[in-house]
C-alpha cells in the first residue's frame, strides 16, 4: 500500500529514500511512491533493498479470513 495513492497491486519496482523508508513504483513509470500501513504511522526503516523485498514476499499473497488480499505495509 502507498502513501500517496492507495495502490496495493501490479508488476513493482522498490528501493530506499536516504532515510531507509521503501519507495515503489509501476515497472515501465518514473514516479515513486513511499510504501505506508494502513494505521497512517509513520513508514518502518529498512537498513537494504533486500530486506525490504525480503519481507514483501514472506506477505506476498496473503488474504485475511473473508479472502480478501492483504496488501504489504510498513
Amino acid at each position: 500500500m502507498t502513501r500517496e495513492e492507495g495502490t496495493v497491486s501490479g508488476d513493482l519496482e522498490v528501493t530506499l529514500d536516504p532515510s531507509g523508508h521503501g519507495l515503489v513504483r509501476y515497472r515501465g513509470t518514473a514516479t515513486w511512491y513511499t510504501i505506508d500501513n494502513l494505521d497512517d504511522e509513520q513508514p518502518r526503516s529498512w537498513t537494504s533493498v533486500e530486506e525490504l523485498a525480503t519481507a514483501i514476499e514472506s506477505e506476498s499473497g496473503g488474504r485475511d479470513a473473508a479472502g480478501n488480499v492483504m496488501p504489504f505495509e510498513a
